[in-house]
């Protein structure tokens, strides 16, 4: 059902050189490096992939514990490696092929006739042995009905993707024009005050060894740590650890620069290695915990971290308090605008749980639909 394509650019006709990665497919390299890879006087040795044509890249990742196989949808012609096997198919229903490679099927055949090979990060089969891989194939009829199914749920998954690619980005233009008072609510006309940390936060110093641990992380926040996918590093000595409660800001010491900081829904014990912010009365905590992850306030707070290099900065309480901050005086336009912020994290949350469940229906149906 394949051929291997030995067609070399002899004549330098492509001037465009492909890549095949694993997680986006045949892609120019220039898009994909940002620039071209390849050495141009070496073009007219490179295979010519047309449209249609499916490529083995021996290059294993997390992706690709084999290397990928990927069909070239781009629409054009262009060249590959000759580190590349480039094969065209017949009577076979494309679509329905490159669905089946994006399984996991085939990958108990690559390992039973292949290797890592000499170097780690790729994967040696030899060409006789990978043309032998057997390929379930049903009717001309059900491999287009499997194809065209599969590619709805594909289709699927990327426009939920896209809407919460496009949460973030309306999330991080309210973030920008909220915090500089561009945009205000109706309702909020008094201007924002300018005052430091120290008038809305103070540093909580009560210590622990009792309580759940918690971790601050810089994608999610304040989190358990028995949440993480990490080995418990912790003291098994816990007695000078800090303690956190619900509506504090917790921040990594060393990390606050780089946005590792959040509001608290847990009460626990923390690393000494971190501080922890204890709202003043009156003090909104959500509101505050989005302004301290402004672009404008981390690059703030990296200007006043402490430390020869980046390894070693660090912002301790008394270094943050000294900061000048600018907020609303009044309790409930602090409250207002915490709330556009967390519904917009809810509605994130909600299409991104969305899409991790349409992504393991995926993996269901490919491994239950090609026998």
């Amino acid at each position: 059902m394949s051929e291997k394509v030995t067609e070399k650019n002899s004549n330098n006709e492509f001037s465009e050189t492909l890549t095949n990665s694993a997680e986006y497919g045949i892609i120019s390299q220039r898009d994909f490096f940002d620039k071209d890879i390849s050495n141009e006087k070496n073009l007219n040795t490179y295979y010519v992939v047309r449209d249609g044509d499916f490529v083995y890249n021996p290059r294993i990742s997390n992706f690709a514990p084999v290397g990928p196989i990927k069909r070239n949808t781009l629409g054009r012609t262009g060249v590959m490696s000759p580190l590349y096997y480039v094969f065209r198919t017949h009577d076979v229903d494309g679509l329905y092929l490159e669905k089946y490679f994006s399984s996991t099927k085939w990958h108990r055949f690559m390992e039973l006739n292949g290797d890592t090979g000499a170097r780690a990060d790729r994967f040696s089969i030899k060409d006789k042995d990978f043309v032998q891989m057997p390929i379930p194939l049903p009717n001309l009829e059900e491999q287009s009905k499997i194809a065209r199914f599969l590619e709805s749920v594909d289709n699927l998954i990327a426009a939920n993707q896209r809407k919460v690619h496009d949460l973030k980005q309306i999330k991080t233009a309210y973030l920008e024009r909220i915090f500089n008072q561009t945009l205000r609510f109706s309702s909020s006309t008094s201007p924002w005050v300018q005052r430091k940390v120290k008038s809305v936060f103070e540093e909580r110093s009560e210590r622990s060894g009792v309580g759940e641990m918690i971790s601050v992380t810089i994608n999610h926040g304040v989190v358990p740590a028995s949440s993480l996918d990490r080995k418990d590093n912790s003291s098994e000595d816990r007695s000078n650890y800090k303690v956190v409660k619900q509506g504090d800001i917790a921040y990594n010491s060393m990390r606050m620069w780089q946005g590792a900081s959040g509001v608290s829904r847990y009460e626990g014990i923390v690393s000494p290695a971190y501080t922890i912010l204890k709202p003043i009365e009156g003090a909104n905590s959500n509101f505050f915990g989005y302004l301290f992850k402004t672009n404008k306030m981390i690059q703030t707070f990296q200007k006043h971290s402490q430390g020869l290099t980046s390894d070693t900065w660090n912002l301790k309480y008394p270094a943050l308090s000294e900061i000048q901050i600018s907020y609303p005086d009044s309790g409930d336009e602090q409250a207002t605008v915490a709330k556009l912020f967390e519904a917009l994290d809810n509605l994130i949350a909600a299409n991104q749980r969305k899409v991790d469940l349409l992504q393991k229906q995926k993996t269901s149906y490919l491994q239950r639909m090609f026998i």
